[in-house]
């Protein structure tokens, strides 16, 4: 890839600063992150530094800091990008669908693929140390493409109701949770384990893509009546709850 260069380097006092246009601008943020996704896959987090990055880039450190405050802005940035490229997929395996569960189905099974296409993207946001954070620690930059995806999910999932249904806070919350629990438990299993010796991994994945719509099915069967997370059997005698 061509290298960027910067009239406004380390030690060139005096020298006149490059103005870039916006077009340039994303230009440049693109790359530094490129720059910064191949360091981070290639060497690890602990090598990924503003001055590592300037000197890739072949531009001034402060450069740098013109376009991310810190080295967590750097990583929040890549963040951002992976999700809403994921996002973006999961908008489009709708299209084509025929009701709300082969929606949702085509969902979850995008969400596998996307993610066993990206391990090493997986390994970032998923297994480093570094984004470790709860949901009241996000950052304003992450909030609006989190919002977004979850927002899917829980539309999704909401739209999977029975007829003239409408599932309360506490039933989404816990679709989500229980999606959640299929889909990382899988993803962590041939992704961030991947000397694992997975007997039938296409088997593996059918089951986890079933078991979303089965959790789905069940929960709402056992709404009638019960509030999500409370017993069935103090409302319907021999219902069951679970996936």
């Amino acid at each position: 890839m061509k290298q960027v260069r910067d009239d406004d380097l380390d030690g060139g006092r005096g020298a006149p600063r490059l103005r870039r246009g916006p077009t340039e601008m994303a230009a440049l943020k693109r790359e530094m992150l490129e720059r910064a996704r191949r360091i981070y896959r290639e060497e690890g987090v602990e090598a990924l530094s503003m001055r590592r990055l300037a000197q890739e880039l072949g531009i001034s450190t402060m450069a740098i800091y013109s376009y991310f405050e810190s080295k967590k802005a750097l990583l929040d940035g890549l963040w951002i990008e992976v999700f809403e490229g994921l996002t973006d997929e999961l908008l489009d395996s709708s299209k084509g669908q025929r009701g709300p569960r082969r929606v949702l189905e085509a969902h979850v099974r995008c969400f596998l693929d996307f993610w066993e296409r990206h391990p090493e993207q997986f390994r970032m946001i998923y297994m480093s140390s570094t984004q470790t954070a709860s949901l009241d620690e996000i950052g304003q930059s992450q909030l609006p493409v989190y919002n977004r995806l979850l927002g899917l999910v829980r539309e999704r999932l909401a739209a999977c109701a029975p007829s003239g249904a409408e599932p309360d806070e506490q039933r989404i919350r816990l679709l989500c949770d229980l999606m959640s629990v299929r889909q990382m438990g899988y993803l962590m299993m041939v992704v961030g384990l991947p000397r694992y010796p997975v007997l039938d991994r296409e088997l593996l994945r059918e089951r986890t893509v079933q078991g979303v719509l089965r959790d789905v099915t069940e929960e709402y069967e056992a709404s009638r009546g019960t509030p999500a997370g409370g017993d069935p059997a103090s409302s319907a005698p021999g219902a069951a709850v679970g996936g």
